[in-house]
């Protein structure tokens, strides 16, 4: 009975997410990043001095530190889609799949600059001194919609909180049965009591935590990757030959065509780096800084971390193993059965110590975001205890659902998520040039010193200062 319920599901997801994503959102995506490229003067390309100045900063009065905020979205991103999903990437799409993952991230970040920015315009001070925000509140306060702000922060926190945290269980326990032979859902199990604990942690305690674990995640992991890629060293330009070949191949992944590589790519993308989907100005809206187009900075530079750096990795990871064509796994499997034929069966404990990592800190940038979506919608104690057992809830039932569900599901949510949050970024782009506007002329005069705001919302023209509170 479940697996029938279960593969109708599957079918009527499959057919909503082929008519959105094929009619309509790959296109966009590319379209929208692309007119913010030009627009903001291809800021993706000329903001990482400012980027390193930014994540310098330790310590602040109130909310969260721009590094806090970056490390909170960063364990987010990077979690196991950067594994899990870029193996199903080039399973389904083939090495060209990650050319457009690597071009949805460059223009990707001019759009995590506008939506991160956004938030922090539009941020709300809570009674304890920290912010909250995120599209929700741009939408209602910026675009002036309080139905479209609800229908988001619903999705949202759905999406975060209970689809993508489904994904992550399913991952992490494949891996657990793999390395231990142990049921699939006692690895659900464990994953659910840490997912108990993030849900009633508070989010300096969270943050604190991922700051911690991700930037020592990035380089076990880096680490890995660079053994791979000293094992196969004389097949690094073969393979960069055939991501770009294959990208462009009117006979790559099986005579689908390029179209399909190019969605493949930008589909997974977007699932791993975040950009315009509407999740990461959360954690963009907790920060504290000086002005605004500061965390869209810090921010937009975690798409780069993301995509270039882990992305890459696992891509090469599986490829340069020349027996990836012929391996038949799924997901973190397929990584990891390639990982272990490169450097040895020692792989495999290790990966699953990242993976699970990677795991811990998605689930608390999940829950994170969910829960500031939910804020925005309601504030009412009874509600959030029951949006908390239902995450982890959730998080036990992924571990036990089909790897295609739960990912068809994600993709699902991603997708409405996206068009209603690039629908209101068009809207409030104007306003957010005029802050990037000001921003330079600050920088050109020299930015003050200290900890203190150097934008008001006078600052910004008479329209364009309705819904601003913070500053």
């Amino acid at each position: 009975m479940f697996n029938q319920l279960e593969a109708w599901l599957l079918s009527l997801v499959q057919a909503a997410n082929g008519f959105l994503w094929d009619n309509f959102l790959a296109a966009a995506l590319v379209g929208v990043g692309l007119w913010f490229t030009w627009r903001t003067g291809l800021i993706q390309a000329t903001f990482f001095g400012d980027v390193i100045k930014l994540l310098s900063i330790r310590k602040t009065r109130q909310g969260l530190t721009p590094f806090q905020a970056f490390c909170l979205s960063t364990g987010a991103r990077v979690g196991v889609g950067n594994i899990a999903g870029i193996g199903l990437a080039v399973t389904i799409g083939g090495p060209g799949a990650i050319f457009w993952m690597w071009v949805s991230a460059f223009l990707g970040a001019a759009t995590g600059f506008i939506e991160s920015t956004a938030a922090q315009l539009y941020k709300r001070r809570q009674a304890d001194g920290s912010y909250a925000g995120g599209p929700a509140a741009y939408m209602r306060w910026g675009c002036g919609s309080a139905l479209m702000a609800t229908i988001f922060a619903l999705l949202l926190a759905a999406a975060d909180g209970l689809i993508f945290n489904s994904v992550l269980s399913n991952t992490l326990a494949i891996s657990f049965e793999s390395v231990s032979g142990a049921p699939r859902w006692m690895g659900g199990l464990v994953l659910a009591s840490y997912a108990a604990w993030v849900a009633f942690a508070g989010d300096k305690r969270l943050a604190g935590f991922a700051a911690k674990i991700v930037p020592l995640m990035l380089v076990a992991y880096l680490l890995l990757a660079l053994g791979a890629f000293i094992v196969h060293f004389d097949r690094v330009p073969e393979v960069f030959m055939s991501i770009v070949k294959s990208a462009f191949s009117l006979e790559a992944a099986g005579g689908a065509g390029i179209g399909f590589i190019m969605m493949t790519g930008i589909r997974r993308g977007l699932y791993s780096n975040e950009a315009g989907q509407g999740t990461v100005p959360n954690a963009a809206a907790a920060a504290h800084c000086r002005h605004p187009v500061e965390q869209g900075f810090v921010q937009a530079a975690g798409v780069y971390v993301d995509t270039f750096i882990i992305c890459t990795a696992t891509a090469f990871i599986v490829l340069l193993n020349p027996a990836w064509a012929e391996t038949h796994e799924k997901g973190v499997k397929f990584v990891e059965v390639l990982l272990g034929s490169s450097l040895g069966g020692w792989t495999a404990p290790v990966l699953f110590g990242i993976v699970c990592a990677f795991a811990l800190t998605s689930v608390i940038g999940n829950y994170f975001y969910s829960d500031m979506a939910l804020r925005t919608v309601t504030q009412k104690p009874w509600v959030h205890t029951v949006f908390r057992l239902a995450v982890v809830g959730m998080v036990f039932l992924g571990s036990v659902m089909s790897l295609e569900l739960v990912w068809n599901l994600a993709d699902l949510f991603m997708a409405l998520m996206t068009i209603l949050n690039l629908g209101a970024l068009l809207y409030l782009a104007p306003r957010i040039l005029k802050l990037l506007a000001h921003w330079r002329t600050v920088k050109a005069r020299g930015i003050p010193e200290g900890d203190e705001a150097y934008f008001k919302k006078d600052d910004l023209p008479e329209d364009m200062r309705k819904g601003v509170e913070a500053w």
